[in-house]
């Protein structure tokens, strides 16, 4: 079998592309490569010199690949080849349903989750909910020590009024690290690998509405403990809304693929488009 193989290198490819109609590029048998399939690449290059090498990478890449596929043919088992076609088919088939499916239910489900699912779900599901490890409501700053205005930082992370907030977060640039939003529950890891002086302090100290100042070789962590839970208490159902609502979600789909699948046979065997002998 001959194999007749074309390859190009575009020297100026801008200017090339720019005169070119759709024309070939390359050829291996029967397969041609057009000015079509690799304009896209384009895109990708900063200058001709740089197109011209991707080009005919492209070329080289793109030859190469279909003249393995007509090796594959010639030499493999009639047998490996269909167990190849059929898992290419069933492939196809999957991602045709899927994206179907996917299409109808964008279009006819509700995606919305009440407030009484949330709560109805969480009270049914609650034991499978016992925290493992704490979780933290907290806030903090983390500035460089020889920071002038410390102890008014100090005293504003503390009281924490609106006001406090809003020049906190004006001078938020001089602080290293920081985070004001002690509204969200945060497990223990996040925790340390945010603060991992935190680590160290003794777990007494780790308590609701507690202050904690640690300083390190660099800097000065200034920590509210809006909230605590402890391991083996029940997790907060803000904590698990996303998991809860992923939850009744994925049931609703079930159903709905369900329904979706017996609604279509019963209409194929009423139309007589589905017989069973």
């Amino acid at each position: 079998m001959r194999y007749i193989v074309i390859f190009l290198l575009f020297f100026s490819c801008d200017n090339y592309f720019k005169k070119a109609s759709n024309v070939d590029l390359a050829r291996v048998n029967d397969d041609y490569l057009s000015q079509s399939d690799v304009e896209a690449i384009l895109d990708r290059s900063s200058n001709s010199n740089d197109s011209a090498i991707i080009i005919n990478n492209y070329i080289n890449n793109w030859a190469a690949n279909k003249l393995l596929i007509h090796r594959a043919l010639i030499n493999l088992p009639e047998g490996n080849q269909k167990n190849i076609q059929q898992l290419a088919d069933n492939y196809r088939n999957e991602s045709l349903i899927n994206s179907y499916i996917d299409a109808l239910i964008e279009k006819n489900m509700n995606l919305e989750v009440s407030k009484f699912e949330l709560d109805s779900l969480y009270v049914t599901y609650k034991e499978t909910f016992k925290l493992n490890e704490e979780l933290f409501k907290i806030r903090f700053i983390y500035l460089p020590n020889v920071n002038p205005d410390i102890k008014l930082f100090k005293s504003k992370i503390k009281r924490f009024n609106n006001d406090d907030l809003n020049y906190l977060d004006s001078l938020s640039f001089q602080f290293d690290r920081y985070s004001f939003n002690d509204s969200v529950w945060r497990n223990k890891n996040e925790v340390f690998y945010q603060l991992p002086e935190l680590k160290k302090v003794k777990n007494y100290m780790l308590k609701k509405s507690n202050f904690i100042e640690i300083k390190d070789s660099l800097g000065l962590y200034l920590i509210i403990i809006n909230d605590i839970l402890k391991s083996k208490q029940y997790a907060p159902l803000d904590y698990v809304s996303e998991t809860l609502k992923r939850m009744i979600i994925n049931n609703r789909k079930l159903k709905f693929i369900d329904k979706l699948r017996k609604d279509i046979t019963t209409d194929a065997i009423k139309n007589k488009r589905f017989e069973i002998y």
